[in-house]
């Protein structure tokens, strides 16, 4: 819930006050009576017989069962609680948390108040909150069974966005998420399982699929974050199992490895203050017997936020003490003298050995308090307190005595808050009624069906295939009009190898597509020299000045020009021993360098198809859903449209482009009767108008001889009447015929090209939009077949969608509260089954 809801509702209700935390005797010793402590005989070190076992079996009861049986139903209606999801909704709840440093045998502790292995490896030794609730089956072939959960409370922004005012870091509170990891029916398979889960919450930036165990294969075991305030959560049931649920945080730290980690050292101890700082929480420090207390910094944290009256200390590692140290220190720490803790300390010792079964540990422990010096001998007085079966009787009866003590203020918490989150869902506006996601899906059908029609066309109403049949007609158009172009120079030569001046201001232009030579009437501002003296012929026309073509082409898309001189190149580059013949490099080399411009015509061509496409899509989205306009849906569904068509677009030009690379890469074509025909037409129109412009110059000379020009009419008769036997052979014939193959093969590419990029466009682009995937693909995206569809609906019909959330927010509270309300009644009406 937001910081608005949580104001509105506390100012609907009257929350009684927090609880004040426990109080404790003078001496900060717990009034726990021990069991009578068995006699043994002192054995060897080593591994303990049978004789051992069976002796300290009574006061083991199995190692863990020692929880008083009326503390069951408390510890598990604590439990439900916290499972329901409302510790943001009532004061806080009881809970244990153990503390420590690091190595300061914290993980040994919780193996043996639990019962279980957890990793010890360095890269998930606890770096990350760990919950632990041990429930107890109510017979005793129930199996044992462990349900592993991921509880995201917080989300990782990174490293960069870390800033002194926030606690934790790079991280930022969020709404809570349980995710369900693993189920484990072996206790052997809980530590590995563990070490994935802690894993998947130390890797935040992936999907937690990649670690779950079973589908992790090929997994790497590295980690994104160093600790992480959010929470593995182990619900383990099983026959002999106390009722006890307690979090292992992570071990404070003083350094950080590298500079840059520097925030590390307060993250950690920040993440330790939000979870000890409630009145309600028992606090489990865990200290070792081989370092000073003073230099604990856990212990400061505790002292820090005024937590020593709710906090019971635990002396590790008490087998390590070195022989002969003095006793001055513990048995004053024991006696409450130094570092008091409220509910005074305790010893326990845990074989650090991860082999070593649960029961043969504990059996181990028992007998190293009853036989080993100075436990047995000058600390005898604290007997008492000397093992794990002894810690954890106190806490059983601590964390029940604060249970039945918050339980008045938890039952009034949650009546009143229930109370107040349906007096804030009754002031709001109804929400969308009816079967929702029916509805939308019922339109999506119908958006869908418009559109295959709408593209399939044959109507007035559907113009879509004849506006893009408009614009292939445009493309076509300009693959005609763009086709490779002769460039005849202005003059002949009388060698056989003249020099052509094919950069020079007179020039021809000859194309296959058409051939006609605008006709210049020589006028009197004109002289004959003067036109003479600049190269201009009459009965030519500049370069300059060619007729514009129907559609204009950019500079950088139109036609390859080649010269005579060009095309004498080309040849002449690609030899061949033959003479007379023209090499076929030199003809495919010309052919790819006509079609070069292309890619310009291709991508113009395809964003004007991407925006009738697109227009046509959207105006169908606002014609069917119109009625929604004003709704998140209709923002979604116009927006994954836009998408959708994308990324059905940028698929489409790398078939485009895959097309125009086959036709830039080689020239080549099968039909060799339809490339002849072209070939011969061009050759045509290319040896017509080099005849003329032979012609055309040969009768210049005969003027420029005379002084005077022709009369218009006769000098057209005798440009006429010329002919080869005048002119003799053409010394550029080779270069003609080689400029009709270019011509030739240009027609039979450019028809293939156009209908293959068309062809594209039909069976790939719109065949996405007219068949089943777009729909199928909305559908999905919007979520409304999944099973949260009803409420997802809700949201997206809403008119006022931060309304519509904040209605979504206050129903799963009052669903939790009214679960926490049954769990309540059935407690008080002593029902187990909670």
């Amino acid at each position: 819930m937001t910081d608005k809801d949580d104001a509105e509702i506390n100012a609907s209700e009257a929350v009684p006050p927090a609880a004040q935390a426990l109080e404790t005797t003078g001496s900060g010793t717990p009034e726990v009576v021990p069991p009578k402590a068995q006699e043994s005989e002192t054995t060897s070190s080593g591994t303990l017989g049978v004789l051992l076992k069976a002796q300290v079996s009574e006061t083991l009861e199995t190692g863990l069962d020692v929880i008083a049986r009326d503390s069951k139903r408390l510890v598990k209606f604590l439990r439900d609680l916290r499972r329901f999801g409302i510790e943001d909704l009532v004061p806080p709840l009881p809970k244990i948390c153990v503390v420590g440093d690091q190595s300061v045998g914290k993980s040994s502790l919780i193996e043996g108040m639990s019962g279980i292995k957890v990793p010890r490896d360095h890269d998930t030794c606890t770096r990350c909150p760990i919950e632990i609730n041990l429930l107890g089956s109510a017979t005793s072939e129930t199996p044992w069974e462990c349900q592993v959960l991921l509880q995201r409370r917080y989300t990782y922004v990174g490293e960069d966005s870390k800033t002194q005012n926030r606690p934790l870091g790079p991280w930022l509170e969020r709404q809570v998420e349980n995710q369900h990891f693993k189920t484990v029916n072996h206790k052997d398979e809980l530590c590995d399982a563990l070490h994935w889960a802690q894993l998947a919450i130390l890797n935040p930036g992936n999907s937690p699929e990649r670690y779950r165990p079973g589908s992790n294969s090929g997994t790497e075991q590295t980690i994104q974050v160093k600790f992480s305030p959010n929470c593995v959560s182990l619900e383990i049931t099983g026959p002999d199992l106390p009722n006890l649920a307690f979090y292992d945080l992570p071990g404070v730290i003083n350094n950080s490895e590298v500079e840059d980690e520097l925030y590390l050292v307060s993250l950690v101890k920040n993440l330790v203050k939000t979870y000890i700082k409630d009145d309600n929480c028992i606090n489990l420090l865990a200290l070792p017997m081989t370092a000073d207390a003073a230099n604990s910094s856990a212990s400061s944290i505790i002292k820090e936020v005024e937590a020593q009256g709710r906090t019971l200390g635990v002396l590790t590692k008490p087998d390590r003490m070195q022989p002969g140290e003095p006793l001055n220190q513990w048995r004053a720490i024991l006696r409450g003298k130094r570092f008091a803790v409220g509910y005074g300390y305790y010893v326990v010792k845990n074989n650090p050995d991860p082999t070593v079964d649960h029961a043969t540990a504990r059996a181990e422990e028992v007998a190293f308090f009853q036989n080993t010096q100075p436990y047995a001998t000058e600390l005898s007085e604290f007997k008492d307190r000397f093992g794990t079966v002894q810690l954890q009787k106190v806490l059983s009866k601590k964390l029940t005595d604060q249970i039945e003590a918050s339980l008045p203020q938890i039952a009034s918490s949650i009546i009143d808050k229930a109370r107040a989150v349906d007096k804030c869902l009754s002031v709001l506006p109804a929400p969308p009624a009816g079967n929702l996601p029916l509805n939308i899906h019922t339109k999506i059908v119908e958006f869908s069906h418009n559109l295959k029609l709408h593209i399939d066309g044959g109507s007035p109403d559907a113009p879509f295939q004849k506006q893009w049949h408009s614009l292939v007609i445009r493309f076509q158009t300009q693959l005609e009009e763009s086709q490779p172009e002769l460039v005849l120079p202005s003059t002949i030569a009388a060698e056989p190898t003249p020099t052509i001046e094919s950069d020079s201001d007179g020039l021809e232009v000859v194309s296959a597509r058409e051939f006609q030579i605008a006709q210049e009437t020589p006028t009197r501002k004109t002289p004959l020299k003067k036109r003479l003296a600049n190269n201009l012929s009459p009965g030519h026309q500049s370069a300059q000045k060619r007729p514009k073509k129907a559609h204009d082409i950019p500079e950088a898309m139109k036609s390859k020009a080649f010269t005579l001189n060009d095309i004498r190149n080309a040849i002449t580059v690609a030899y061949t021993d033959l003479p007379g013949q023209i090499p076929p490099q030199a003809i495919e080399r010309m052919s790819r360098m006509s079609m070069d411009h292309w890619g310009g015509l291709l991508n113009r061509f395809l964003i004007d198809t991407r925006r009738l496409i697109e227009n046509l899509v959207l105006s169908c989205v606002r014609a069917n859903f119109s009625i929604w306009k004003k709704t998140p849906l209709f923002d979604e569904i116009h927006e994954f449209c836009k998408d959708f068509l994308s990324s059905a677009m940028e698929e489409q030009r790398v078939i485009s482009s895959r097309c125009l690379a086959m036709e830039l890469n080689k020239a080549m074509t099968f039909d060799e009767e339809a490339l002849k025909q072209a070939r011969g037409k061009a050759l045509g129109v290319l040896q017509k108008a080099r005849l003329k412009h032979r012609a055309t110059v040969y009768i210049n000379e005969q003027e420029a001889l005379m002084g005077k020009p022709f009369a218009p009419q006769v000098r057209e008769d005798k440009i006429a009447r010329v002919n080869e036997d005048k002119l003799g052979t053409d010394p550029f014939d080779q270069e003609i015929q080689a400029m009709a193959h270019v011509m030739g093969y240009y027609e039979r590419a450019r028809s293939r090209f156009l209908d293959v990029i068309g062809q594209g466009c039909q069976n790939e682009l719109f065949s996405k939009c007219r068949q089943n995937k777009l729909r199928d693909e909305l559908i999905k995206k919007l979520g409304i077949e999944e099973p949260d569809a009803q409420k997802r609906c809700e949201l997206l019909l809403a008119v006022d969608p931060k309304t519509e959330e904040r209605r979504q927010r206050l129903l799963l509270s009052r669903e939790s509260l009214n679960k926490a309300r049954l769990a309540l009644q059935e407690l008080s009406a002593g029902n187990t089954r909670i």
